[in-house]
C-alpha cells in the first residue's frame, strides 16, 4: 500500500511539473515541429466574437501568378453559405500576370487584368464600379492594369472595404514576394527598406514599409478608423522588429514569417476551416489559428517560420533594446561579432533573430549583458504563437531585426537612414550598428 502511494504522488509530482512547464516555459508552450499544441490559448477578455472582413490584397503578378490562383481557390472553396457563425466576408484585389500562367481564375479563364472580388455567404461575385487608384474596375471581361506596387492601390483598397462592408473586425493580407532589408534585385540595388509586393507588369513596383504605413495609416485615416485587427504577410522574411516598429500604431496583431515563406503560402482552406470552428472569432484567436495552421501545413518542411506578434506590447520591447543597445557598445567588438556569427540569421543574413542573439549575449558573456533578458521577455509577451521547423530552424523565437553577420556587411542606407525608417530613427539600436561597423 505504501508503495502504491509513494507511486500515485510521484505520478502526480511529475503531472504538476509537467504543467508547470508549459504554462511558464516558452520553449515548450510556443515552440516545435509538432503541429499539436500542448493547450489551447486564452483569447483576452476585451475581444469579443465578432464578424470580419478579410481583405486579400492578392499581387500574382509576377512568378508567383500559379500560386495566387491556387490561393484564390482555397479561399472559395470553403462553403460558407451553411455556416451560422461569425459572418467573414473576403474582398480580393487580384493582379495577375502575362506569361506565367493561363489557368482559369474565378471561372473567366485566363485574364491578366486586376479584378476585385467578394466570397461570403452568398457565394463569389465580381464587383463593379469600383475605382481604386484612378481605375474603375468593372465585372465584365479584363480591365486596366492596376500597379500593386503604388501605395495609393493599397490605400484605395483598404479605404474601400472599410466604407463599404461593416464588421466588427478588419485583417489586411499582403499576399506577394517579401524582400527582406532590400530592394527588388532585379532591378536596382540594395536598399535598406522593407519590399513586399512586387508588381512585374508595373515596372517592377515595390511597397516598402514606408509606403505600406502611409497607405494604411492614411486609408484608416479616411475611413474614421483607429487601426486595423490583423495584417498577415503572407510574403518571405517580413516578421522583423523594423516592421513590426512601422506598423505599430496600425494594427493589434502581426502575423509574418522570419525566413522566406514556401511558394504555396498559407492554407486558405484550413484557415477557413479553423475560423468556423471557433467559439470566439477576436483578433487574438485568429491570429493564432493562422499560425496554427501553417505550422501545420508546413511542421515537417524545413526552413519554415510564422509567428503572430501582440504590437499593443512593442513599447517594452522597444524600451529594453533602448537599454541593451547601450550596453552592447560597452562589450568587446571581436566577442561580439563571434556571438552574431551563431546567431540564428535567415536567407538574407542581415536579418537575425533577436531573442538568440540576446541568449548568446547572456550565456558567451561573463555576467550577460543589462537589456538582453528584458529583451527576451518581451518577446514572450509579445508573442501570441509562433512556429519554426525544430531541426532546421533553431534559434527562431518570432521576430528579427537588421544586424549583419560581419561589420563589413553593414550598409550605410542603414546607419544613415536615408529612407527614414521609423525603428532606425527612433531607437538607439542604429548606434549599435554603427560602433559594430567600426569594429
Amino acid at each position: 500500500m505504501r508503495k502504491l502511494l509513494l507511486f500515485i504522488f510521484f505520478i502526480l509530482l511529475l503531472l504538476t511539473n509537467c504543467g508547470k512547464d508549459i504554462l511558464l516555459n516558452f520553449e515548450k508552450h510556443q515552440r516545435g515541429e509538432n503541429p499539436y499544441d500542448p493547450m489551447g490559448p486564452e483569447t483576452p477578455s476585451d475581444e469579443t466574437d465578432g464578424s470580419w472582413v478579410f481583405m486579400v490584397y492578392l499581387d500574382a503578378d509576377n512568378n508567383l501568378e500559379d500560386a495566387g490562383i491556387s490561393d484564390f481557390r482555397e479561399i472559395t472553396s470553403v462553403e460558407l453559405s451553411s455556416y451560422s457563425g461569425a459572418d467573414i466576408t473576403f474582398i480580393i484585389l487580384m493582379d495577375r500576370a502575362i506569361g506565367y500562367s493561363t489557368s482559369d481564375c474565378a471561372g473567366e479563364g485566363d485574364w491578366t487584368g486586376t479584378h476585385i472580388y467578394k466570397y461570403d455567404k452568398n457565394g463569389l461575385q465580381r464587383l463593379k464600379d469600383v475605382t481604386i487608384n484612378g481605375v474603375t474596375l468593372t465585372n465584365v471581361g479584363d480591365t486596366k492594369e492596376l500597379n500593386m506596387g503604388d501605395s495609393k492601390t493599397l490605400e484605395d483598397f483598404i479605404k474601400y472595404c472599410i466604407n463599404t462592408y461593416s464588421a466588427t473586425y478588419y485583417l489586411l493580407d499582403l499576399w506577394n514576394h517579401g524582400g527582406g532589408w532590400r530592394d527588388n534585385p532585379r532591378t536596382v540595388k540594395y536598399l535598406p527598406r522593407k519590399a513586399i509586393c512586387w508588381d512585374e507588369g508595373s515596372n517592377n513596383d515595390t511597397l516598402y514599409i514606408d509606403d505600406v504605413q502611409h497607405a494604411i495609416s492614411s486609408a484608416l485615416s479616411s475611413a474614421g478608423k483607429s487601426r486595423l485587427d490583423v495584417i498577415y504577410m503572407d510574403a518571405c522574411l517580413m516578421q522583423m522588429v523594423e516592421v513590426a516598429y512601422e506598423l505599430r500604431n496600425l494594427t493589434k496583431y502581426l502575423v509574418a514569417s522570419e525566413e522566406t515563406v514556401p511558394g504555396d503560402g498559407g492554407d486558405y482552406t484550413d484557415i477557413l476551416d479553423r475560423y468556423k470552428n471557433l467559439d470566439v472569432h477576436s483578433p487574438f484567436m485568429f491570429s493564432y489559428e493562422i499560425v496554427a495552421s501553417y505550422r501545420h501545413q508546413y511542421y515537417a518542411t524545413s526552413g519554415t517560420t510564422l509567428s503572430a506578434l501582440n504590437l499593443t506590447k512593442l513599447n517594452s520591447l522597444i524600451s529594453a533594446i533602448n537599454v541593451f543597445a547601450d550596453n552592447l557598445v560597452k562589450q568587446n567588438g571581436s566577442k561580439i561579432e563571434d556571438i552574431r556569427s551563431e546567431t540564428r540569421d535567415f536567407t538574407y543574413p542581415d536579418q537575425a533573430d533577436l531573442y538568440h542573439f540576446a541568449q548568446l549575449c547572456n550565456e558567451k558573456i561573463s555576467g550577460g549583458v543589462p537589456g538582453a533578458e528584458e529583451v527576451m521577455v518581451a518577446i514572450e509577451n509579445m508573442i501570441v504563437k509562433e512556429y519554426h521547423h525544430s531541426s532546421s530552424m533553431a534559434g527562431s523565437y518570432g521576430i528579427a531585426i537588421y544586424l549583419p553577420p560581419s561589420p563589413s556587411k553593414v550598409i550605410s542606407e542603414y546607419t544613415e537612414n536615408h529612407h527614414s525608417v521609423d525603428f532606425i530613427s527612433d531607437t538607439k539600436w542604429n548606434n549599435f550598428i554603427k560602433w559594430y561597423k567600426n569594429q
